[in-house]
């Protein structure tokens, strides 16, 4: 029998040591970049192993291939389009056909630009993404090149693309399929990533009842429209087009979208006079990639909210008391209305709006063309308390608070 050294038995002891092996949708990405954990001969999280030999710059010196590799894209001298896209990608593969030297690094520069181009949505550009990638090479022989991840560069490039896809809605095939089996082998983690998105995205996809276009309308006034009849309830909601111009004493002159049931209508006209309501905003409200800011015309909580209430909370005390559980013993109740869906606990919602400037002078333009049908509005008097919605978040640079704090 051979008889190994201590030295020996020190180094296997170290190579052979089990590696904590996390499910691949609990691993954590790492960079933008190259989203991918540093493995060598294991498939844990460890940023850095023993045989590592590559240089500490290695992450630079990547970053600075992928922004070279983009020099295809930036080059193009046509439209930016899905057939200018496509025509790189040849051109790449004609010049790189033997040994697609950079062709991971290629990737990910197109990744980065393929909303410039208006592809980010199309199944066909991510196909012929992935036939950069070589067939039947990297396919894994073994378990323990499946579990090892099997060329981990290529297979967390290709897992990046199927997240792209999966951020934009776009729902991969049986036939994107059959690429990645011929690419990584149906036992890779990349084809998993496939078969989970396969499972899932299509019983997702209409799973919202308010379901947004992912093709949002490039007119600013469409898109106000399609705000507000989210955000309205009431299916009874009346959407209103005004222009300011149309008033002689407006100074600001763009479009106001206009949000009011015949509801609404009638809780105006029951509001007493002596009391103010308010113009609040704006908020925002995102539809996919576009932002929006709203504005509320709201009242405080009327007493038929407020009754309601109290009865209701009487009831449930009621109905807790051990007397009422053992004897059915009938109290007279006084009879409430319920209240409406605009009526909530922080106020009434009487009318919502969505301006091109979001400005106050427009604001005080949908105040005069609600009295149209509001007539009692104009006795009422109205409070703006406006903020900006950028004022919620603040981005701070660390660095330069450092240096004034040191000046």
């Amino acid at each position: 029998m051979m008889s190994l050294s201590r030295v020996d038995l020190i180094f296997i002891s170290r190579f052979l040591k089990p590696a904590t092996i996390l499910p691949f949708a609990q691993q954590q990405p790492a960079s933008r970049w190259l989203r991918h954990p540093d493995r060598t001969l294991h498939t844990s999280m460890v940023r850095h192993h023993f045989l590592d030999a590559r240089d500490k710059d290695h992450e630079k010196k990547e970053k600075q291939l992928v922004v070279h590799q983009g020099e295809y894209f930036d080059n193009a001298t046509k439209a930016k389009n899905k057939t200018t896209f496509i025509e790189v990608i040849q051109f790449y593969l004609r010049k790189n056909n033997i040994y697609r030297r950079g062709h991971v690094e290629f990737m990910y520069a197109a990744l980065d630009r393929m909303k410039d181009f208006g592809t980010n949505r199309d199944l066909d550009t991510y196909k012929q993404l992935l036939e950069i990638f070589p067939k039947g090479k990297m396919v894994p022989q073994n378990a323990w090149q499946v579990e090892m991840m099997h060329y981990p560069k290529q297979q967390q490039c290709c897992i990046d693309i199927l997240d792209q896809m999966e951020e934009n809605g776009v729902i991969p095939d049986d036939e994107l399929g059959y690429q990645l089996k011929g690419i990584f082998g149906d036992k890779s983690h990349a084809f998993r990533k496939y078969r989970r998105m396969m499972y899932w995205m299509p019983k997702f996809r209409f799973a919202n009842p308010y379901y947004v276009p992912y093709n949002l309308p490039e007119d600013k006034i469409e898109l106000s429209k399609l705000a507000l009849r989210r955000m309205s309830v009431d299916l009874q909601n009346n959407v209103s087009v005004f222009m300011s111009n149309e008033l002689p004493l407006a100074t600001d002159h763009t479009y106001i979208v206009s949000s009011q049931s015949p509801y609404q209508t009638q809780l105006i006209q029951q509001h007493p006079v002596e009391k103010p309501v308010f113009v609040e905003g704006g908020f925002n409200v995102w539809l996919r990639s576009a932002s929006l800011s709203y504005f509320v015309l709201r009242s405080d909580c009327t007493e038929n909210y407020a009754q309601f209430q109290v009865t209701k909370d009487l009831s449930a005390k009621k109905i807790d008391t051990f007397q009422s559980l053992m004897f059915e013993e009938e109290k007279p109740q006084s009879l409430v209305i319920p209240p409406s869906v605009h009526e909530q606990e922080d106020g009434t919602v009487l009318a919502m709006c969505i301006t091109g400037t979001s400005s106050k002078d427009s604001l005080a333009s949908w105040v005069k063309f609600l009295e149209r049908k509001n007539p009692k509005l104009a006795e009422i008097p109205v409070i703006f308390l406006l903020r900006t919605p950028e004022a919620e978040l603040e981005v701070v640079n660390r660095a330069e608070k450092k240096s004034d704090v040191a000046r």
